[in-house]
């Protein structure tokens, strides 16, 4: 519905311009992920001279945040021609660079020369829920600083629905758990409510514009507001934005965290798993009472619980979840709440809440164990991320073209970068069999800050199903770092895939047979880690007393008749070179010979081979190094 006031001929005092900021971003995108941390530092050092807002995209794949509601970041996209993500857009217009529009050129100094201009309005939004919490209505009242008719303007007033969407556990497979002023809605949709093409000098409107509002929106998150912008669709510029003040409802409980009683939980087939839910009440009234329901991430069957007593606003209370049945794999407890007060809820965007639970196999794996992530950005079978404070901070499969190790595009990242000090994740090998001399052989990338910075990388084993560990190896600060130091978010360069990468050989010889091997970090507020191209063998630990690990190099790659592999013996010996196929088993054995201290060249033939990826191992009386070959044709 749109009203439009009287026009006044009230003379208007110039009100600064707010500048606004679209992003096209999304919970699957690995880029985005490092990208948005240094885009959003920006953004809060400019203050209020700027609101920026997002639209969860399906760029590379649909997020669930996308598939909740797609329509509104669907006709943006199409309205933007959206090309990639992050891909932002500044008051309507493009910033310039290598790939235009992209968010890594947002500058402090493009903010304030945006913001400097001076805009032609002046301009107000406000808002009111329904009583069902099924619509908004909106309040924007706009004055004409001076006068302003484009030619050939089309102005539209749009009116988006922010909320600051934030996850225990990532939703995606980027990692990112917190999401600031996604837009969930438009109002009263995308298209926008036609303004005059012409104002003049002080000419006023009040819009009174009604929409509705899908439940997924929680109206009581304090960062739940209406932003409203002015939009020329000739030239798609923006000529004024404004944002409004919180409103939210009076009579509402959240569940705000679930928590298993065990993260990690061992069992061939399945593992019943008990659970605290916290409520919250997030109205303005003292609730009596509520009701809770739990169930597993794969089952439609609920647990339910009731709650009573007395819950003053903004209070919070626990209460106990009956057991949950989860099969094998990594599985989620969900839980809602409903009923405050034994009414029904009008504001069921923030009731669910989910929490990971791991259900393990214990089944062993024979050695070696081989793996380079390369993928879809999920973790492979049998591979496990878990953090013990259920903060939703631990390892990612993060992806960045040619930014792994050996120029590969997918590895295993702690994004201590943007982690809190103290936090502490853990990424669980599949269980290797046998005991005695066992090696674990990976890649391993990290900066910090400072020099002061000790953040840690460990292995550690556990014979309890990870209710204890035991560090068998760890390196920390310093002696962790592979570069130098810097305050930059640091990603492993694309042009220097030896230097930034340092291999690691630790023995498992102190753990028992059968215990679970993992990788433990933690942050202490430095920059980021990774690992990549891990191997766990038989075998004594060294191989990186045998081979230099920054002399390795294998080229053409990808390949069709040939590839050479080069690399440098610290002292000579026996060396074994064999091309495994994917499923790792040996192809073809290129080299087995004892060779002498100094450097190597070694030529693989390819052209026998069908297309598609292969390991290079190269083995030593120490431990083996692995490199990843393609083959084309």
């Amino acid at each position: 519905m749109l009203s439009a006031a009287a026009l006044t001929s009230v003379a208007a005092n110039a009100q600064t311009r707010l500048v606004l900021y679209e992003e096209f971003t999304g919970e699957n995108c690995g880029p985005c992920a490092s990208t948005n941390p240094g885009a959003d530092a920006i953004v809060t050092a400019a203050g209020n001279k700027i609101i920026k807002i997002q639209y969860q995209s399906p760029i590379p794949s649909a997020g669930p945040i996308y598939n909740q509601y797609k329509t509104i970041t669907d006709a943006r996209s199409i309205y933007y021609s959206v090309p990639f993500a992050p891909y932002g857009r500044l008051d309507g217009t493009i910033q310039p660079g290598g790939s235009p529009g992209h968010v890594a050129y947002l500058t402090a100094a493009s903010i304030n020369t945006e913001q400097a201009i001076a805009s032609p309005f002046n301009m107000t939004v406000s808002y009111a829920w329904s009583p069902a919490g099924d619509s908004v209505t909106a309040t924007v009242n706009i004055t004409a600083v001076s006068a302003y008719a484009p030619s050939g303007a089309n102005l539209k007033l749009r009116i988006g629905i922010l909320e600051h969407m934030q996850f225990a556990t990532p939703p995606g497979t980027n990692g990112e758990t917190d999401f600031p002023n996604v837009v969930r809605e438009m109002v009263p949709d995308a298209n926008g409510t036609q303004l005059p093409n012409a104002w003049t000098a002080s000419m006023n409107q009040s819009f009174t514009v009604k929409g509705k509002v899908p439940t997924i929106v929680d109206k009581n998150n304090t960062e739940c507001r209406l932003v409203a912008w002015i939009q020329n669709d000739a030239d798609k510029s923006v000529a004024q934005a404004a944002v409004s003040t919180h409103v939210g409802v009076p009579t509402d409980i959240s569940s705000t965290k679930i928590a298993p009683a065990s993260p990690i939980a061992c069992s061939a087939t399945s593992a019943t798993v008990t659970s605290t839910a916290t409520l919250k009440n997030t109205g303005t009234t003292t609730l009596t009472s509520a009701k809770v329901y739990a169930r597993a991430d794969n089952s439609s069957t609920y647990v339910t619980a009731t709650w009573t007593g007395s819950l003053a606003p903004g209070a919070t209370t626990t209460v106990s979840v009956p057991a949950v049945t989860l099969t094998v794999g990594t599985r989620a407890i969900i839980d809602s709440v409903a009923l405050p007060n034994g009414a029904n809820d009008v504001n069921i965007g923030n009731n669910v809440q989910n929490s990971q639970v791991i259900v393990i196999n214990p089944a062993t794996v024979p050695l070696p164990i081989t793996q380079n992530f390369e993928g879809t950005g999920g973790f492979p079978t049998g591979w496990y991320t878990f953090d013990p404070a259920y903060t939703g901070k631990t390892w990612i499969n993060g992806s960045g073209t040619g930014l792994a190790h050996n120029a590969s595009n997918y590895m295993p990242w702690y994004k201590i970068g943007t982690y809190a000090s103290g936090s502490v994740g853990y990424l669980i090998t599949p269980i290797p069999s046998g005991s005695g001399q066992r090696t674990l052989e990976f890649y391993q990338a990290y900066a910090q800050n400072t020099a002061a910075n000790n953040d840690k990388l460990e292995v550690v084993y556990s014979t309890n199903c990870g209710t204890s560990w035991t560090s068998v190896w760890s390196a920390a600060g310093s002696a962790l770092a592979t570069t130098a130091p810097t305050t930059t978010y640091w990603l492993p360069s694309p042009s220097s895939t030896t230097t930034d990468w340092k291999l690691r050989s630790i023995s498992l010889a102190s753990a028992p047979a059968n215990a679970m091997i993992a990788f433990r970090a933690t942050a202490g507020g430095g920059n980021n880690l990774f690992i990549d191209d891990i191997n766990l063998r038989t075998g004594p630990a060294g191989v990186g007393n045998v081979i230099n690990s920054n002399s390795i190099s294998l080229y053409p790659n990808p390949a069709r008749e040939s590839a050479t592999l080069e690399f440098t013996l610290e002292k000579g010996g026996v060396v074994a070179v064999n091309v495994l196929d994917a499923v790792g088993r040996t192809v073809a054995n290129v080299a087995n010979t004892a060779m002498a201290q100094g450097a190597q060249h070694i030529n693989i033939p390819t052209a026998n081979l069908a297309a598609g990826v292969y390991n290079i191992t190269i083995q030593t009386e120490e431990g083996s190094v692995t490199q990843r070959l393609s083959v084309v044709k």
